[in-house]
């Protein structure tokens, strides 16, 4: 056990040494806290933003998701790569071109600096709705912390587990700001794919490959789930299959996540974005089919009876499969201590990743959006007591959202804070860049319905074939925002502007 916790006191020492060496620079105004000064290169760009994308859900919740939902997993991996693609080679570039051009620092700045006599009602909303969305999703990523330390370190308390894991966060955060993130972000994008892949690639060589997961799989009483691959694809089991959270429809959501939009602001060169562009995609190919690959190992482990993996079978809520911890248990079992640790470390780091960005994301919004442009209170420049606050802020009330141990993180996170932001954001933001008679209008009225709708949708939908809330909210944010541009007229400012 000294050897698993020395092995993740290093890692934790070196992402705090990451936010000291960051601090400096943090203080020297907002577009160096919350952009880096526009000064990513293509590799810290691309592994942060990856890194970013692929949270705790990923670490411990899509592991946990195969580990339920066996083979069919796999089809979350062409959406991941359909979303990574449009970001990088559609988006991305004209981003950065367009978002420098206005001298944009956030998202919601952006919005409202492409459509100007609407800019404080769209920064207002747009606040208003990052707010929510991202202290639930830095919520369910404390929630992940909570879950891995606990089952890490026996005996330690759930509750403790979440004031570790959100203290380290909020600590480099909150000291080095956006740089800080992105470059820890590099470093822990790195060693998710050490784990992620490695880990899975050595137990299939050791005799747990694809004979030893059917073997496993088959023995269980909803084996013909767990093995088929291929979806019924006709009527509503096809839909399902399109518009459900476990396949295709996770992909409408990178389009509008802003954590990771931000770094395409960020960086040093625009012409950098295709090449930034391959490299997330190598990534995350072998990090979501690595973490795939090892929540199936896992339930062929718990199937035959494996001391590690049999509770999980029955770890959840009200006696159900609960696999969100199959990757802490059997690196602890399966792995010398030194690599456990390490293990440790790798899922704290797909947490540490996603909640670092969210926080910077969040604390600008108040920041940087709500009281330096709407009330017009921050100093010029802004305040980095401000900007330090409103982080702490936010991720103080994540903490107290999940004082629930029963938080099921891969629902949680695509449920909420996945869906409202890739619907929020995702349409206008396109349309933002794409359609030049967009209004100001179209985009209050896309945002408002995206994100009432993600919310309704999950709330009173009750049909019999799943539908995941993102893909429903993303086409009618889009259907609306064209129609009220077509309705309203765009100002001659905003013309001229575009």
């Amino acid at each position: 056990m000294l050897t698993f916790i020395f092995a993740f006191a290093i890692y934790t020492l070196l992402v705090l040494g990451v936010g000291v060496w960051a601090n400096n620079r943090a203080n020297a105004g907002e577009e160096e806290y919350f952009l880096a000064g526009r000064r990513l290169g293509p590799w810290v760009a691309a592994l942060s933003s990856s890194a970013s994308s692929e949270s705790g859900w990923v670490t411990l919740g899509l592991v946990g998701w195969a580990f339920s939902a066996g083979v069919r997993a796999f089809w979350i991996v062409p959406a991941v790569i359909v979303g990574f693609a449009v970001n990088w080679f559609v988006i991305a570039g004209r981003l950065r071109g367009y978002s420098q051009s206005l001298g944009a620092l956030t998202i919601p700045d952006f919005l409202a600096k492409r459509f100007g006599t609407t800019r404080q009602a769209i920064r207002v909303f747009a606040v208003i709705v990052i707010l929510i969305a991202m202290t639930l999703y830095v919520a369910a990523q404390f929630a992940a912390a909570g879950k891995a330390f606990s089952a890490a370190f026996e005996g330690l308390d759930y509750l403790w587990g979440v004031v570790i894991g959100a203290g380290l966060v909020l600590t480099y955060v909150s000291m080095g700001g956006f740089r800080a993130a992105c470059w820890t972000d590099l470093l822990q994008g790195l060693l998710m794919v050490a784990v992620l892949v490695l880990f899975p690639f050595w137990l299939m060589l050791t005799g747990h490959g694809p004979h030893f997961i059917r073997a496993g799989l088959s023995a269980s009483v909803e084996s013909n789930s767990l093995i088929a691959f291929w979806p019924a694809l006709t009527g509503s089991a096809f839909i399902g299959f399109l518009l459900g959270s476990g396949a295709l429809g996770v992909g409408f959501g990178y389009m509008g996540q802003p954590h990771v939009l931000v770094r395409f602001m960020a960086m040093q060169d625009r012409r950098d974005a295709v090449m930034c562009g391959f490299v997330s995609i190598v990534w995350a190919v072998l990090v979501i089919s690595g973490a795939i690959t090892m929540g199936l190992i896992a339930r062929a482990f718990a199937e035959q009876g494996v001391w590690w993996a049999e509770p999980m079978l029955t770890a959840g809520p009200g006696g159900t499969i609960d696999g969100e911890y199959a990757l802490i248990l059997a690196a602890e079992a399966m792995l010398p201590p030194a690599l456990g640790g390490l293990t440790l470390a790798a899922i704290l780091a797909a947490i540490a990743s996603t909640a670092d960005s969210q926080l910077v994301v969040g604390a600008s919004a108040v920041a940087s959006d709500f009281i330096d442009r709407v009330l017009g209170r921050g100093p010029r420049g802004g305040s980095p007591v401000i900007h330090r606050l409103c982080v702490l802020g936010v991720g103080l009330v994540a903490v107290a959202l999940v004082l629930d141990e029963q938080v099921q993180i891969f629902s949680f996170v695509l449920t909420y804070g996945w869906a409202i932001l890739g619907a929020s954001f995702g349409p206008q933001v396109l349309l933002a860049l794409f359609w030049r008679r967009a209004t100001g209008a179209g985009c209050i009225a896309g945002m408002a319905t995206g994100f009432v709708v993600a919310i309704g949708w999950k709330l009173l939908y009750t049909g019999d074939v799943e539908i995941y809330n993102l893909p429903v909210a993303f086409v009618a944010a889009t259907v609306v925002n064209v129609l009220v541009s077509r309705i309203v007229p765009m100002s001659l400012e905003d013309q001229m502007r575009t």
